[in-house]
């Protein structure tokens, strides 16, 4: 127990002594605490403010000094680029502009909240217009342009009066302030205008005087010069370029490779389309006379490439004449084509008389066994032969064409052969299309040009019923497979001359019942006696006639001329008739001047067909005469020429008709009404 209390007692007073040492460290730790929470907080706060005071004072010093620093650099630009502008230092002007347009427009620059700001922005607009009118002017100064237009020549030329060096540093200045596209594209145009147009389009002459004058001197405009003449003198324009104006703009690209996207599509496309395009065979045998063309022409285009105007890929002039094949039958097709065009706007009416071929005579064949083939005829000697007409030369002419191309796709490939075919099958139809619309006038007016164009077609139509046929076998085994075949065209010719025809006969048709209309027939119920305009009307109906038979008659076939002159005829005789048949009243004075003046008809009318045969190609004639005899006869006359409804005027007249001019030509009496009661209706 003692051993025990000791021990315990020497733990316990040293626990009591930690206990206050405790104590007394919280109570300093609570002083320490209330020190912080009413002195330390008080103190830190005010330095916190302090702190943020210095640090945004800090801030503001260093914007100043930042815009202090651009605004020192912006003055040292504006001296610099005043400096090199006065010694002609373009290169460094233009980068020290460059310079200072980074400076003025930096996003992250308080500059432009400066009030000084707008007039360093004007100062530099100023700076940088100025710079860039004196090198434009000074380039334009050393590159200098000469157009002398005199009565007989023009002499256009470009002339280098500086070093090639001061023209390097304009052009690097210009391309720096990014004004260089704008010099490139004036240079382009004019290099166009006044050098290479004239080359490819007039016979000049070219030449360098004392290597800085390139001259072009227009001998004779409008004169195509020769594939080799064009060639020739762009290589030697290209040549001067290269030796006045190969510098380096940036990169080591060049003037002339910069110049390549503005000038390439302008030179090629004249070059190719108005030169080169020319020296494409038009025949077989100058196809084989196409391989030094095609040097000299890449001759040119590697020099192009060796001076950097052209990169090793752009081989544009190669690759269209190594097409050689499509561009020889495109070619032959083209001029061709142009070739009917122009024999199709030839006059109608420079024509030929077509006679038909004498039919061969067919012989009976008597063979080896003593057996005699007859052969028996059931069709006329002419039957499928176009009969003797007028046709245009140029009709003739476009055969002959439509012949020379079918001969040439005979000794073609098959694939120009098949070319050439539609080439053909083209040839008529641009005849059925561009002649009525070319000669339209005439063909509306003319009657002697429509009955021409009438034949053309129907000749064309004719041969064309066997032209593939006569060829089929001249084409190779693979174009034989093919539908070679111009019968659908036959219709179309076929058409279009009877619709161009027809409208004509028309056209004449109604310049007769205009003239009809317009006399005494109209009125004649009206009047005792007719007007004296019905005879000159009717003369003037008969000359009409008569015109198209002196127009007509040794131009169109027979056949062809009775039918339409009939028709015509026709619809004359119709209209006469009918405004006879719709008078109420017929004077009896009146009728006896129709019967005059129709029997003038009836001697005039049959001349105008070269048989006289009037009744075949008019058929109203016969209502015609009926009605002249109706006019000058008695009531009696009519009775019998009636017949109880089966003579000759009833053949041509209806009842009612006939009812209808016995009222209007006799009186009402006991006979008249005992007539009108036996024609029955």
């Amino acid at each position: 127990m003692d051993d025990n209390y000791v021990e315990f007692n020497a733990k316990l007073t040293r626990d009591i002594h930690l206990v206050k040492k405790t104590e007394q460290l919280l109570e300093e730790i609570n002083i320490l605490q209330s020190r912080i929470n009413h002195q330390i907080k008080i103190e830190l706060s005010g330095s916190i403010k302090e702190l943020k005071t210095l640090s945004h004072e800090l801030k503001e010093s260093n914007i100043s000094l930042q815009l202090s620093n651009q605004l020192i650099s912006l003055h040292k630009c504006i001296k610099s680029i005043k400096k090199t502008q006065e010694e002609k230092q373009y290169v460094n002007t233009a980068k020290t502009l460059q310079e200072m347009h980074s400076l003025l427009n930096n996003p992250h620059s308080l500059l432009q909240h400066l009030e000084v700001y707008t007039a360093i922005k004007d100062e530099y607009c100023n700076l940088s217009r100025s710079c860039v009118r004196e090198a434009s002017d000074l380039l334009h100064d050393q590159i200098c342009w000469n157009n002398d237009e005199k009565e007989e020549k023009t002499t256009n030329s470009i002339a280098m009066k500086t070093e090639h060096d001061d023209i390097q540093e304009l052009m690097q200045g210009l391309y720096i302030m990014d004004y260089f596209e704008n010099e490139l594209e004036i240079f382009s145009t004019k290099l166009m205008d006044y050098i290479i147009k004239p080359i490819i389009y007039d016979h000049c002459s070219v030449y360098v005087v004392k290597e800085k004058v390139f001259v072009v001197e227009i001998l004779e405009k409008k004169k195509m010069p020769s594939y080799k003449s064009v060639l020739y003198n762009l290589k030697l324009l290209f040549k001067y370029l290269h030796q006045h104006l190969n510098s380096i703009i940036i990169d080591n690209e060049t003037f002339l490779r910069k110049l390549q996207p503005y000038l390439l599509e302008q030179l090629l496309h004249p070059l190719i389309t108005d030169c080169i395009s020319h020296t494409i065979p038009t025949s077989n045998a100058n196809l084989k006379n196409f391989e030094p063309v095609v040097e000299i022409i890449n001759e040119f285009q590697n020099y192009l490439i060796e001076i950097g105007f052209l990169s090793e890929d752009q081989l544009i002039l190669s690759n269209y004449t190594n097409n050689i094949d499509k561009l020889f039958i495109n070619r032959i097709c083209q001029d061709l084509l142009a070739k009917a065009r122009n024999i199709m706007r030839k006059d109608l009416h420079d024509s030929v008389r077509y006679e038909p071929q004498v039919p061969p005579k067919l012989i009976n064949k008597v063979f080896e066994n003593d057996c005699e083939l007859s052969i028996e005829k059931k069709l006329s000697d002419m039957s499928f032969y176009l009969p003797k007409c007028q046709i245009s030369k140029n009709a003739q002419e476009t055969l002959e064409l439509a012949r020379t191309i079918l001969d040439e796709a005979c000794d073609s490939s098959d694939a120009c052969a098949i070319r050439l075919f539609y080439t053909c099958r083209n040839v008529f139809e641009m005849y059925a299309g561009l002649v009525p619309e070319h000669h339209k006038k005439f063909l509306e007016t003319i009657p002697q040009q429509v009955a021409l164009f009438h034949n053309n077609c129907m000749y064309l139509a004719h041969h064309l019923l066997t032209l593939a046929h006569e060829y089929r076998d001249k084409f190779s085994k693979v174009v034989q497979k093919l539908n070679l075949t111009f019968a659908d065209q036959v219709v179309i010719l076929r058409d279009a001359g009877s619709k161009c025809f027809l409208d004509h006969m028309k056209y004449q048709g109604n310049i007769i019942f205009d003239i009809i209309k317009d006399s005494g027939f109209s009125v004649l119920s009206q009047a005792s006696q007719l007007d004296s305009s019905t005879e000159r009307a009717l003369r003037q109906c008969i000359r009409q006639l008569e015109l198209l038979k002196t127009v007509w008659l040794d131009v169109l076939p027979v056949n062809i001329y009775c039918k339409a002159v009939g028709c015509i005829t026709n619809s004359m005789i119709d209209d006469l008739v009918t405004k006879v048949i719709s008078a109420e009243d017929i004077p009896i004075d009146v009728a006896t001047e129709l019967v005059t003046l129709f029997n003038m008809v009836v001697k005039r009318t049959p001349q105008i067909f070269p048989d006289q045969q009037i009744q075949q190609h008019v058929r109203k004639w016969g209502k015609f005469l009926e009605l002249i005899k109706l006019l000058g006869a008695s009531l009696k006359e009519i009775e019998v020429r009636w017949g109880n409804g089966k003579g000759p005027l009833a053949q041509e007249f209806t009842p009612s008709q006939v009812k209808q001019l016995i009222r209007a030509i006799f009186q009402n009496t006991d006979r008249r009404s005992n007539l009108l009661a036996s024609i029955k209706v």
